[in-house]
């Protein structure tokens, strides 16, 4: 893991216990709070789903270029 997707992990780790920490303490109906977290939840989720399949391609494109400097023996 690089230092960029640690950072984006920790940043997005903060901000869903920011959002998590900002509902449970706003003056509202059970109800609702639950939907604002369920939302939140399925918002948050999509945003790691998405970086997390920018990282897979990115180790793709870096093992191919290295399987590409990798001499064959010859027969």
């Amino acid at each position: 893991m690089n230092d960029l997707t640690k950072t984006f992990a920790i940043l997005t780790a903060g901000f869903a216990a920011g959002v998590v920490t900002g509902i449970l303490f706003a003056p509202e109906v059970g109800e609702k709070t639950r939907e604002k977290l369920k939302e939140k939840a399925g918002e948050i989720g999509d945003e790691l789903e998405v970086k997390y399949q920018e990282e897979i391609e990115k180790l793709k494109a870096k093992i191919s270029e290295l399987k590409d400097k990798v001499p064959t023996p010859e027969a």
